[in-house]
């Protein structure tokens, strides 16, 4: 086609009767296509807000995990359920020794006529008295660590206290996760103008316990962990041979407060965990932070608190 005959075309189509009005029509179709387009957008995306809202919201408690599977563990929400795949997650025991293994006696030296044997005598008694009524398993599950407690002048340290002194849980209810039990702290040392030696301790000790009773699973396969943390400073003084009480303090996180005063230690799950946190929250109980290594504790046995976290 000529140049000349294509721009004669042109202006015979643009002199054309009703071609703004198709003009028109046109524009109305396409902006029509985009008005619904862009409204079936908004509805599938409100759609699948409105789904993510019921699955983690509404009548779902936020305790209650969704979609666990697709998700890392590691980064699961702070109210899930803590796992035996990882009975630490979000807790600054992870990193701490296992057991027995974080109970650090200091060095002995001679003072004060005191020879280093005779102080490594007493801190590996002290230890002992920590490791048989906080570790054993024997204790744990509800025995009396006799030998222990015979390390103790029966005239420092009332019943309570020696009751207290002991970390027990009722076997029925639940028992230690086999990743073990989680301890750290410090024992220091110092001579008495007497001559004495007096010891200070001040452990935490952290265990991730399972339900003994079956069918609470966070995944198949994969049961619920609670974790319960206990904390105890108190001082002890040799004499003749005796480890004499003084100054005893102690605390317990994540535990049921409202449980019989049976001498055992009860778990909170998930469930419980979060409800407590909620109670003390509406009643504008502050928090207590354990592993606050400065904070010394409230005199007296077996203060119960709700943590910040365990």
């Amino acid at each position: 086609m000529e140049p000349t005959d294509y721009v004669a075309r042109l202006r015979a189509q643009a002199d054309r009767p009703g071609r703004e009005e198709a003009l028109r029509r046109d524009r109305r179709a396409r902006r029509l296509k985009i008005a619904l387009g862009a409204g079936v957008g908004v509805l599938l995306l409100g759609g699948f807000g409105f789904w993510l809202a019921d699955v983690t919201a509404g009548e779902r408690p936020p305790y209650e995990p969704y979609g666990a599977k697709a998700l890392d563990e590691e980064i699961w929400p702070l109210e899930w359920p803590y796992t035996v795949d990882m009975p630490f997650r979000n807790s600054p025991a992870s990193g701490w020794a296992e057991g027995a293994d974080g109970i650090y006696v200091p060095v002995p030296m001679a003072s004060g006529g005191l020879t280093a044997e005779d102080v490594t005598a007493v801190l590996e008694d002290v230890k002992t008295l920590l490791v048989e009524t906080n570790l054993s398993e024997e204790a744990l599950a509800g025995a009396e660590p006799k030998a222990a407690l015979a390390l103790l002048d029966p005239r420092g340290a009332d019943e309570a206290v020696r009751k207290d002194m002991v970390t027990r849980f009722d076997p029925k209810e639940a028992y230690p996760a086999e990743s073990g039990i989680r301890t750290r702290g410090a024992m220091t040392y110092r001579v008495s103008a007497a001559g004495e030696l007096v010891v200070h301790v001040d452990y935490a000790f952290v265990y991730p316990l399972v339900r003994a009773e079956e069918g609470h699973e966070v995944l198949p396969g994969v049961p619920e962990v609670a974790r319960i943390a206990v904390r105890r400073q108190f001082t002890v003084t040799s004499r003749g041979g005796k480890l004499v009480l003084g100054a005893y303090a102690s605390e317990v996180a994540n535990h049921d407060c409202s449980a019989p005063k049976d001498g055992r230690l009860h778990p909170l799950f998930a469930e419980g965990r979060w409800k407590a946190g909620r109670a003390a929250e509406g009643a504008r109980i502050a928090l207590v932070d354990l592993y606050d290594e400065k904070r010394v504790l409230p005199s007296g046995p077996g203060h119960c608190v709700t943590p910040s976290g365990t």
